[in-house]
């Protein structure tokens, strides 16, 4: 309730301030006025400061010296931030043809909670912001960045030495009206750039295709260097495990069909083998002779990619550093792996 009662009283002392045509003895600095959270709370010099710069910000703003007014509007919404002091410094960005950041300044006024005693100027501020806001909207100029990048490439842009995050193949942007320059790069390769002239309530497009050129890799400390280690392949595992299997499988399917073939060839003749046997133990035999041909070629094909991954070793790169140290009462060497 405190806070609220002196965001009010700063605002009576901030209407005179505005209204006053000679010269007074400044009253006492009000009690300090509520303040967004993360923000000190003004001193008595801040309040005194911020009634003077609003003060001067209004006399150059009459006499046209809006450049002049800015700066002092500026100095006042710094120290005291209230809906006064912020509708002022929009409406000179709006009169100086700033759209974009009248148009911030004004919502941002809105946004402030009423005090509990808010004066006539506060209220009358808010609601003219809430209006002058409206009306800005439509007047704000917007830029769409189609950036075309091969694939896994990377692109900084700025506009007006202003990095903005890309959002996808096409961004749009709210600029201010008038001249801009839009930068491009691509990793090492060089910068693509644009300029563009838009008017209050345009839209335009911006094509940019800036060269890639895949970044140097960083330059190693001092002291430091590259260190490739040997790891053995995960094909290496995986081929003979396999192949050991499939031997195994080789091994007992080749002995079973050799045994059912001999079991056939006692129990048939030399000129006729009996139906039976035929049905039998021969089509058995046939069987266990296809499965160890099967069993063979995967046993010689997994042995292969074993002998490969045992041949192109996994090479892991290490940046490490060594260098020499005196203690109280050690020496020696000292790194990082």
């Amino acid at each position: 309730m405190r806070a609220s009662l002196a965001r009010g009283l700063l605002g009576v002392a901030l209407t005179l301030a505005t209204t006053s045509a000679r010269a007074e003895p400044p009253a006492p600095a009000p009690a300090p006025a509520a303040r967004p959270a993360g923000r000190a709370e003004p001193s008595a010099g801040d309040l005194a400061t911020a009634r003077n710069a609003l003060r001067e910000g209004l006399a150059l703003r009459d006499k046209g010296d809006l450049a002049g007014a800015l700066a002092r509007f500026n100095t006042a919404y710094d120290l005291v931030q209230t809906p006064v002091t912020g509708f002022e410094l929009g409406k000179a960005h709006m009169l100086l043809g700033h759209v974009l950041q009248a148009h911030e300044l004004f919502k941002r006024v809105v946004r402030m909670p009423p005090a509990m005693e808010e004066s006539q100027r506060s209220a009358a501020a808010r609601e003219e912001a809430e209006r002058l806001s409206a009306d800005l909207e439509p007047r704000i100029p917007s830029l769409q960045i189609h950036v075309k990048l091969p694939p896994e490439a990377t692109c900084a842009v700025q506009i007006d030495d202003e990095p903005i995050a890309l959002a996808g193949p096409t961004t749009p942007r709210a600029v201010e009206p008038g001249k801009h320059v839009i930068v491009a790069k691509a990793g090492d390769g060089p910068e693509e750039r644009v300029s563009i002239e838009i008017g209050e309530g345009e839209t335009k497009e911006v094509h940019l295709a800036p060269q890639w050129i895949k970044p140097a890799a960083p330059a190693l400390p001092p002291g430091s260097q590259i260190v490739y280690l040997r790891q053995t392949n995960p094909l290496v595992f995986v081929g003979f495990g396999i192949a050991s299997v499939g031997l195994l499988l080789t091994i007992v399917s080749g002995v079973t069909a050799v045994n059912e073939a001999s079991s056939a060839k006692s129990l048939c003749g030399e000129e006729y083998c009996s139906r039976d046997v035929r049905e039998g133990e021969i089509k058995v035999a046939h069987r266990w002779g296809i499965a160890t041909i099967v069993s063979g070629a995967v046993t010689i094909g997994f042995t292969a990619l074993g002998i490969y991954g045992a041949r192109t070793p996994i090479n892991e790169k290490v940046v490490t550093g060594v260098r020499p140290y005196i203690g109280g009462t050690t020496m020696g060497l000292e790194g990082r792996f």
